[in-house]
């Protein structure tokens, strides 16, 4: 990956110079890319890095509980309406805590929130995988909810301040990508590691991880370069009701949002709650082939997320790469779904192609970056983060439901469901990406351009 980042670093910097015939002044660049700043430009990555490495570890710890569906449904004695509720209870506090998030990534050291967080994230994951009852493993998932939804935010602020504005895009997708790599890791990795020493000791390996993860992030975050620290002064200090009326007034900030969201949905089903369930006891595919597939859905985010952000740099446009990506979940989505005799490798074709067109949540992102003035930057992304996630954790129990409409006592043992009873409920999954297709030829076109520029 290194090698990737230094490529694409010196495209960027040569395009902001000279593509399409638009001569951007050196002074504006130089000012990040030339030789006195190579100190910046390396810790820069260092410092984004080790907030993404968070963003990543969440993920993993957040997508785990797909692999022990069956294990864990037999512990608690769960249908799949309470397993959805069960794997919903990460999102209530991850999507109550956006806005809070979001006006203190603006106010707070970085440094000290994300540090506290992996810290919090170890404490709910010990909580999950020692739990004797439904209700104290949801006050587990709630807690590493709750400190995921710093994760997100603080790796992307940390990039509008270590990284000039046309590289928002690359990052947005760079952050988006390891997000993915670590659901993909809570996919086949941790289904190996489930099987050989099972679900709860897993929870602690998992937790050990996130303890050493905090001493990293305390020992090498800085908010932003010495030279912003300086002009961060100069912005102006604005109350907390203002900061939210700006964000929320903005009607661009809710449609992009909501566009987000219900491209994500389709994901936050499949890759998030019931994937590998489906794969293995709807389309017979064998528990770690299942499991695999599932992941290759994030694997697809973390090779297209990166790339799908520097083509939207390069192209200076939003929109085109919103609509595509919509596009192509619709078609893939109803593949996944209705495609007959799905045998595992197509089922790995298509996730992994959902996967890679799935990615304008990332360009999303960036679009939230580039709506509103610096001091509320955090605040958008973390708006447009709720939102996006409010949408995916709502159409889980949903889905749960509709299982347990379809399938009825049968729901109580996922071993027992049928092809058509995954297919009845899962007619949520296209329907989503339309909604989302919809919402992104109204999205306003921001051409790259920040407003904080």
């Amino acid at each position: 990956m290194s090698g990737f980042i230094a490529f694409c670093y010196e495209i960027e910097q040569k395009r902001v110079l000279y593509a399409s015939g638009k001569q951007v002044s050196r002074a504006v660049m130089g000012k990040f890319f030339n030789t006195k700043n190579t100190h910046y430009n390396r810790f820069g990555w260092v410092v984004w890095g080790l907030a993404a490495a968070f963003y990543f570890s969440d993920y993993l710890a957040r997508v785990a509980p797909t692999v022990m569906h069956q294990f864990i449904q037999q512990d608690f004695g769960l249908s799949e309406a309470g397993f959805g509720v069960l794997t919903a209870s990460f999102y209530i506090p991850y999507i109550l805590m956006q806005i809070p998030v979001g006006l203190t990534v603006d106010r707070l050291s970085i440094r000290g929130i994300l540090t506290v967080m992996s810290l919090v994230t170890a404490l709910g994951c010990c909580v999950f995988g020692l739990s004797d009852s439904l209700v104290t493993a949801s006050i587990g998932r709630m807690l590493v909810g709750f400190s995921a939804a710093f994760a997100f935010v603080c790796a992307l602020r940390l990039a509008t301040s270590w990284f000039p504005p046309v590289m928002l895009g690359l990052l947005a997708g760079f952050t988006q990508a390891l997000g993915m790599l670590g659901a993909a890791a809570g996919d086949a990795p941790v289904s190996f590691l489930v099987s050989m020493v099972g679900w709860r000791k897993s929870m602690l390996v998992i937790a050990f991880l996130f303890i050493a993860l905090a001493a990293l992030l305390y020992q090498f975050i800085q908010d932003r370069p010495s030279h912003k620290r300086i002009e961060m002064h100069k912005l102006p200090h604005i109350s907390i009701l203002n900061s939210l009326k700006i964000v929320l007034s903005s009607r661009q900030t809710w449609i992009n949002a909501f566009y987000a969201g219900f491209l994500f949905g389709p994901t936050a089903i499949i890759g998030e709650l019931i994937g590998p369930a489906y794969l293995q006891y709807g389309r017979g595919l064998s528990e770690h082939a299942a499991a695999f597939a599932t992941g290759l859905i994030f694997m697809g985010w973390a090779i297209s997320g990166p790339v799908s952000g520097w083509v939207s740099d390069r192209l200076g446009k939003r929109k085109p790469v919103m609509i595509f990506s919509a596009l192509c979940g619709i078609v893939l989505s109803s593949l996944i779904v209705f495609y007959p005799h799905m045998d595992r490798n197509m089922a790995y074709i298509l996730l992994f192609a959902f996967g890679i067109t799935n990615t304008g949540v990332a360009i999303a992102y960036a679009v939230a970056t580039e709506l509103h003035k610096e001091y509320v930057v955090g605040t958008s992304i973390a708006f447009t983060n709720m939102v996006s996630i409010f949408v995916g954790a709502s159409l889980q129990p949903v889905v749960g439901q509709l299982l347990n409409h379809f399938a009825g006592e049968r729901s109580f043992d996922v071993r027992t469901l049928t092809l058509t009873d995954f297919q009845s409920a899962f007619i949520l999954l296209p329907i989503s990406s339309l909604i989302a297709l919809i919402l992104a030829l109204l999205v306003k076109e921001t051409n790259c351009k920040p407003a904080y520029n």
